[in-house]
This record gives C-alpha cells, structure tokens and sequence, in this order.
C-alpha cells in the first residue's frame, strides 16, 4: 500500500458502520467489494491497490438496498445541492446507473433520457464518439460515469459532449483514477488479460491519473471544477459511505464561446 493509500485508509476508518443510502433513503450497512475486486485484480497482477483508486469506496462500496454505488451517491449529492428545481432542464445520464436513473427520471423540473450503446431498454442508443441524434447545444445537463475509459478516441467523445451541451451548461465526467504517473493507455491491444494488467478491466483502453484526465478534458474547451468532501461536507460523505478521499469533476461549456 501506498503511503496515499495508509493515509487513506487511516481517514476512512473513521467512516465505517452503518450509515444511509440517499437514493433509496433506507438505513443500511453498505457492502464491501474488497475482497471479491481485490483478488480479481491481483490475479491479473494490476500494479495498484484499491487504495490507490481516487473515488472509490471499496469497503462500504454497495447500497443492499437499492444496489447503487458509492459514486452514484455522491452524484445524487451533486444534483441536490447544485442543481436545484429551476425550470425544466434537458438531462442525459450515459451508462445509466438503475438507482440514480430512476432518482433523476422522477424529477419533475428533469426532461431525462438514458443512453448507451450496448446496454438494452435506453431510451436513446447513441455510440458517444458520433451522436447524431443530439442537437447542438440541445443539453443542459450530463452524466458520463466511467466511459470514457471505453472508448477508443476519448477526444471524440469529448467533442461531442461539448458540442451538444448548453452554453452554460453543465456535466458530470468520472473514469476510474489512479495514482500521479500512472496513465497508459492502447486502443489497439485486445488481450483481455492484459487489459485487465495495465487498466484495471477487460474491457477497458486506458488507465487515467487526475493530470492526465484533466489536461484532455481542457483540451476539448471545456472548464473544469474538481469538488472534494469540502464541497458537500465530511459528515454527508460519512452518512452516505462516500470515502473522504473522492473528487468530483464537473465540466462546464462556457457562457461566452470565442468564435
């Protein structure tokens, strides 16, 4: 473990036990998954504790109730606190997560759509990379949860969420993170074992640190605010098993575009 990872550790001790699930609201003892994810990854000999992982709650990971993740829940905490009822804005989740798509479908003042490529029963199959079916400028807001590690051209993807957000507007962009130095990535490998080595699952093309993930979001014109535990509160992050370590990125489209 990592000198960051015992720190880590030290600090989330302090936020074990029962706590409450905001997208359900039921009282629980959240799941861990470090057991299960933590041989999976040692099996394929990943370099990087779970420790090391930016915003991931590994030991009260699972809501038993509802199902949902840690990072759904801080997601919630973002939509409540920054985005209250103010008119009717246009909301895309990408890889709808079923607890906070249900959560986000049943705001009134929400005109809500799931999306993906693979997934079934979205209500728009859009590949990220090339979303005709998008206006420009026709989004308010978006949640893009741990895609883009997916995709072979991230910048693509970037451009399109740009291209289709608001002037103003506002998203959500989250990947797995690990520590400073450890960006890789090879769209072109298709070893799955090998994948799972160097970026943590089988299915994904590269591993991003915090420079990296935030330099290729700025290269595509977007601002970029990174929201930690001081943004919401130590005791909303301990009730709702947030571990104290995790950041939020919250993208916005500029009210002034130069031309």
């Amino acid at each position: 473990m990592t000198a960051w990872g015992l720190e880590r550790f030290i600090r989330s001790a302090m936020f074990r036990g029962p706590g409450r699930c905001n997208l359900c609201d039921k009282k629980v003892r959240f799941k861990s998954i470090s057991r299960t994810l933590g041989r999976t990854l040692a099996q394929y000999q990943f370099p990087y504790a779970l420790d090391d992982f930016e915003t991931l709650n590994h030991r009260r990971y699972l809501c038993p109730v509802c199902g949902c993740s840690d990072r759904d829940r801080l997601y919630k905490l973002y939509v409540d606190r920054f985005l209250p009822p103010d008119g009717v804005r246009r909301v895309v989740e990408f890889a709808p997560a079923p607890a906070l798509s249900a959560y986000l479908r049943s705001r009134d003042d929400f005109h809500y759509r799931s999306a993906d490529l693979m997934m079934s029963g979205v209500d728009d199959v859009v590949d990220i990379t090339n979303m005709p079916n998008y206006q420009n400028d026709s989004l308010d807001f978006f949640i893009c949860s741990h895609v883009l590690e997916h995709v072979t051209d991230d910048g693509r993807a970037l451009d399109e969420l740009y291209r289709v957000l608001v002037p103003g507007g506002r998203g959500i962009i989250m990947t797995p993170v690990t520590p400073q130095g450890s960006f890789d990535e090879d769209p072109s490998l298709t070893d799955e074992r090998e994948r799972w080595r160097r970026f943590a699952q089988g299915d994904h093309v590269r591993l991003y640190d915090r420079a990296t993930l935030c330099s290729r979001i700025r290269q595509h014109r977007f601002e970029i605010d990174v929201l930690d535990w001081r943004s919401f509160g130590q005791e909303a992050f301990s009730r709702h098993a947030i571990d104290p370590g995790s950041v939020l990125y919250v993208v916005q489209k500029p009210s002034q575009i130069d031309v």
